[in-house]
């Protein structure tokens, strides 16, 4: 065993032998004061803050291929953990990480197509500490109580444990050892429109006119696998999509951007460019006899590329010129866990089944296995840039990761100075780096519009901030109130995309009826609305590693009620969500944190740790923003940035709130250079009138906003000064505002 202090919060503890192909982990030094022990008795190691043991790591095993931890907390819930079905609150669960393409979610289906081995120990009263085991291979978590084990399939286990005292600090931390999202393009903050799939040009086209002449807010129209010339990657379908470029400039025209699959098989095909170059570059996974290996996806027999050596990350990043000369925009992985459907040796098996005449149950029963995917994590090896070889057991959970490294170097290529949009099924700790996430193959059920939310908020506090599901559902058909309810919900995620599949119904915004559309059009409106705040946001993400969607014990971590509310959720620090999740509803209870709540909708206050009843009619979500906070909005638009100038509206809860107010070009990697403008806006009573202060902290960029109007809200105003100015008061709708000119800000 091997301990060592990588800084005043963090210590990495090391077992045996283990190993990775890859490093995902950046140790940094730390001068925080902090009173954060290792105490060391035989076997045992206890971790003390204050001397209060948060955790006791009692035993290593190691024993049949795994390398285990049994750990010992006490009182102890547990968060995190990427992406996985069920509560967000995993105690009493046992779980896997392995990369799978898992189509049919159920309440115990494990694991998915995402694994992140991070959780977080959340006690009442004590210090929260998280807990990053460093291994690529396939992992176990058995957390059945206080006391729970940690397991890789490997020689030994690396584990990194990082003090808080909050949960906040855990995650700024964590997200420093592994890295932080960098700012996306802003118009993929907007609502994003995909279907598989949309089988022409002319169809694409109709919806993108569609959107516009409703004035129903869209900034991404997706294309799914039908583009292409017979599934083949980085090709263009000639008799569907015959001019890509015309439709894609139409689209811009329109304000759209266009994101395309891009899956990481490559089809066996004599004279297929991407195939006879991949073959002369010598960049295919092999078999352990070392011929390339041979696996089914979408466009038949396929060969896949060897995501660990960076040459082949080098030609895939080339490959996306056929695409990006063609004026597309981002950039969808899917498949990448990988996803590998079929091949010849269940082929062969499957004919043999049914050509035998003597067809019993048991015949069935093999059948039906077959259809299972295998993850061939012993059949494939990878060849790293030292000519090492790896089992795909170590590299399969970071093929994705891999994959989106070369996704990220081909906007380097191709688009230089454009911000990169990559979004991925699969992932590792880190993903965030490169790539935004969705939670792949939901379906249109109620269940699963609830579980997105805990799905959601265990992949923020596993470090991914920028991720969503499919509004609406992936598979199975929607009814126009789910999609009502999944859209109210949805507008409020970091990902905002309606994507369903072939042989479902439709469930574009205009799907069903007129009533439907309506209230749709007015909760894309809203998101659109609050872009600023948003915006901000994942700014703030950015620098500091919080998420965006935030569990509601974050706000008071000793209230143990919160820890298993899995229907409500933060957006940033002043908004809390409670959708809808069951049908023919029209209410529901939510619980509210310590401190007070107002209604958005009517100003109502509801004081916290109480459990209210609220309504909730079918065109409206319970939404509450916390006293004394401030919202950032503006004006909803076609599309983000349709306008060169916008007005901000700044409301203002309570008689005294702060934010910051970030803004820069939106598509450009300028704001690395200092190209942007942070803003610190504040407000406070004094005597009866109230102050609002403006100022910025970084300045480096024109600027969008030409003039901010406050408007207040709960406190009664009468007299208003602007930094320093006294600002006349009117009101509208009720409701009393002051306008200020943003030039006038020093």
């Amino acid at each position: 065993m091997i301990i060592k202090r990588v800084n005043a919060a963090i210590f990495k503890l090391r077992f045996g032998a283990p190993s990775n192909p890859i490093n995902v982990v950046n140790e940094f030094e730390s001068e925080d004061d902090i009173d954060f022990k290792l105490n060391e008795d035989g076997e045992r190691l206890t971790l003390l803050s204050k001397d209060k043991k948060m955790i006791s790591i009692e035993k290593y095993v190691q024993k049949d291929g795994k390398a285990c931890l049994m750990c010992y907390s006490e009182q102890a819930h547990f968060f995190g953990f990427g992406e996985k079905m069920g509560e967000l609150d995993k105690r009493g669960r046992k779980m896997e990480m392995l990369n799978s393409d898992n189509p049919l979610h159920l309440p115990d289906t494990d694991p998915l197509y995402i694994s992140i081995p991070f959780f977080i120990v959340l006690s009442p009263y004590k210090p929260t500490i998280g807990l990053f085991l460093n291994s690529t291979s396939k992992t176990y978590f058995s957390m059945n109580g206080d006391e729970y084990a940690i397991c890789s399939e490997d020689d030994g286990l690396e584990l990194y444990i990082i003090y808080g005292p909050k949960v906040s600090d855990v995650l700024k931390r964590f997200s420093l050892l592994v890295g932080r999202m960098e700012l996306p393009p802003a118009w993929a903050l907007g609502y994003q429109q995909s279907r598989w799939s949309y089988f022409t040009s002319e169809e694409v086209l109709n919806v993108a006119e569609k959107m516009r002449r409703d004035k129903i807010p869209c900034d991404v129209i997706y294309l799914d696998i039908d583009y292409m010339q017979n599934y083949k990657v980085f090709t263009w379908s000639k008799e569907s999509f015959p001019d890509p470029k015309r439709m894609v400039d139409r689209l811009k025209e329109m304000g759209f951007k266009i994101v395309t699959i891009v899956d990481p098989g490559v089809k066996i095909e004599n004279g297929y460019d991407v195939y006879e170059s991949g073959k002369e570059k010598d960049v295919f996974v092999k078999k352990k006899g070392g011929e390339i290996f041979e696996g089914y996806v979408w466009p038949g027999k396929c060969h896949f590329p060897d995501f660990l050596k960076e040459n082949t990350r080098e030609w895939w990043a080339q490959q996306h010129d056929k695409l990006f000369k063609m004026g597309v925009d981002g950039i969808w992985n899917d498949m990448n866990e990988p996803s590998i459907i079929w091949d010849d040796e269940k082929s062969n098996e499957a004919k043999s089944l049914v050509e035998n005449r003597k067809f019993v149950l048991s015949t069935l029963e093999r059948l039906k296995g077959l259809a299972n995917q295998k993850n061939y994590v012993h059949d494939i090896i990878h060849e790293d840039d030292t000519g090492k070889k790896w089992e795909h057991l170590k590299v399969r959970n970071v093929y994705a990761l891999l994959e989106s490294q070369a996704t990220k170097r081909a906007f380097e290529l191709y688009k230089k100075n454009q911000r990169p949009f990559i979004l991925s099924r699969a992932g590792f700790a880190g993903i965030q780096r490169n790539a935004a996430v969705w939670t792949g193959d939901n379906s249109s059920w109620w269940e699963h519009l609830k579980n997105e939310m805990a799905m959601a908020l265990g992949l923020s506090v596993s470090g991914v901030s920028f991720c969503g599901g499919d509004v609406g559902g992936f598979g199975s058909n929607a009814t126009p109130e789910l999609l009502v309810r999944w859209i109210e919900m949805g507008a409020f995620l970091p990902f905002f995309r309606n994507h369903s599949a072939i042989g479902t119904s439709h469930q574009e915004p205009w799907a069903f009826d007129e009533k439907t559309e309506n209230i749709i059009r007015t909760h894309i409106q809203k998101r659109y609305e609050l872009f600023p705040y948003f915006y901000t946001l994942f700014y703030e993400s950015s620098v500091t590693g919080l998420p965006i969607i935030r569990p509601l014990f974050m706000q008071d971590e000793e209230d143990e009620t919160l820890y298993s509310i899995n229907d409500e959720f933060m957006l940033g620090n002043s908004m809390l969500i409670a959708p809808i999740t069951q049908p023919n509803t029209y209410w529901r209870a939510i619980y509210f944190p310590k401190g007070r709540w107002i209604d958005v909708r009517n100003g109502e206050i509801y004081e916290g740790k109480r459990l209210y009843k609220v309504d909730a009619p079918l065109e409206e979500i319970p939404v509450f923003v916390k006293m004394n906070s401030m919202l950032l909005k503006t004006q909803a638009l076609n599309y983000i940035f349709e306008k060169k100038r916008l007005p901000l509206y700044v409301e203002i809860y309570g008689d005294r709130a702060n934010s910051i107010l970030y803004e820069d070009d939106g598509e450009t990697l300028e704001y690395k250079k200092g190209k942007y403008n942070l803003y610190r806006i504040s407000a406070g009573s004094v005597a009866k009138s109230l102050h609002v202060n403006v100022e910025y902290l970084k300045r480096g960029y024109t600027g969008i906003y030409e003039r901010i109007i406050f408007k207040f809200f709960a406190p009664k105003v009468s007299n208003v000064y602007v930094n320093r100015e006294e600002t006349p008061v009117f009101f509208k709708n009720g409701v009393p505002q002051v306008e200020f000119d943003i030039s006038k800000v020093k």
